[in-house]
């Protein structure tokens, strides 16, 4: 049964078109938010490898002052007395 209301169409028209209209709405959102969401992913990586970089080049920063600190320890060296034991050279 169907029942008519203003300007001639029935309720269940009217659910229909209702319905097809959010189905379309739904469908414009959709596409919409595809590119922005993969414009969100893009900046998120983006994001990480740019801490990713900082992160290794103070890792990095702190290795070479490290190993040019021990480096410099090693060649400057102490001078410290040392005893040499004379072997005898004929036996």
């Amino acid at each position: 049964m169907m029942t008519t209301i203003n300007q001639g169409m029935s309720v269940e028209e009217i659910e229909r078109v209702v319905a097809q209209r959010v189905a379309n709405a739904i469908e414009e959102i959709a596409i919409y938010e595809a590119p922005t969401n993969i414009a969100r992913k893009l900046i998120s990586q983006n994001e990480r490898q740019e801490e990713e970089v900082a992160e290794n080049a103070s890792n990095k920063r702190k290795w070479e002052t490290n190993h040019n600190g021990s480096l410099s320890q090693q060649n400057k060296g102490h001078k410290v007395p040392r005893a040499h034991t004379a072997w005898p050279i004929n036996k």
